[in-house]
């Protein structure tokens, strides 16, 4: 008869304490604190377009920036980013009308739609890591794909 008493206090016990500690395990393994800022491996360039007025100043606004360097080995080349590519959207933000504010991290993934050949096409880069982490005088930072060795350590 005691058995049957403690079985419903463990079940019990279980349910409120294994969620608990679950939650606190994935959250130590993928911390938002823990990544590095993400990078995609390009380099880009944008224009500022003018609409000139008859009485009063041009009316400016910002272009779609243009790939001008896609990295080789980059987050970028693998998802199919190429020079010349215009890049229209960003996780579903215009990047004219609407740019994202959310700073994404190391191993996000992130959709993209460019202009390229006379139409939209759309990708998906999983962002990497900068390799250095910060740009030293003289250095060439790489972005790498989360899970490849840095420079030295091959």
């Amino acid at each position: 008869m005691r058995s049957l008493t403690r079985v419903p206090a463990l079940a019990v016990l279980a349910l409120v304490v294994l969620p608990a500690a679950l939650a606190a395990q994935a959250g130590g393994q993928d911390s938002a604190s823990s990544r590095p800022p993400g990078c995609r491996g390009t380099t880009a360039s944008s224009s500022t377009v003018s609409l000139p007025r008859p009485n009063g100043p041009p009316i400016q606004w910002d272009d779609y920036p243009v790939l001008e360097d896609v990295q080789s080995g980059s987050p970028a080349e693998s998802a199919g980013m190429r020079p010349g590519d215009k890049i229209l959207m960003m996780d579903g933000h215009d990047l004219v009308v609407n740019p994202p504010t959310k700073t994404f991290l190391a191993g996000d993934t992130v959709q993209f739609v460019v202009w390229r050949n006379d139409g939209e096409v759309p990708l998906t880069v999983v962002l990497g890591r900068w390799d250095p982490p910060q740009a030293p005088e003289g250095v060439t930072r790489i972005c790498r794909p989360l899970g490849t060795p840095a420079a030295g350590r091959d």
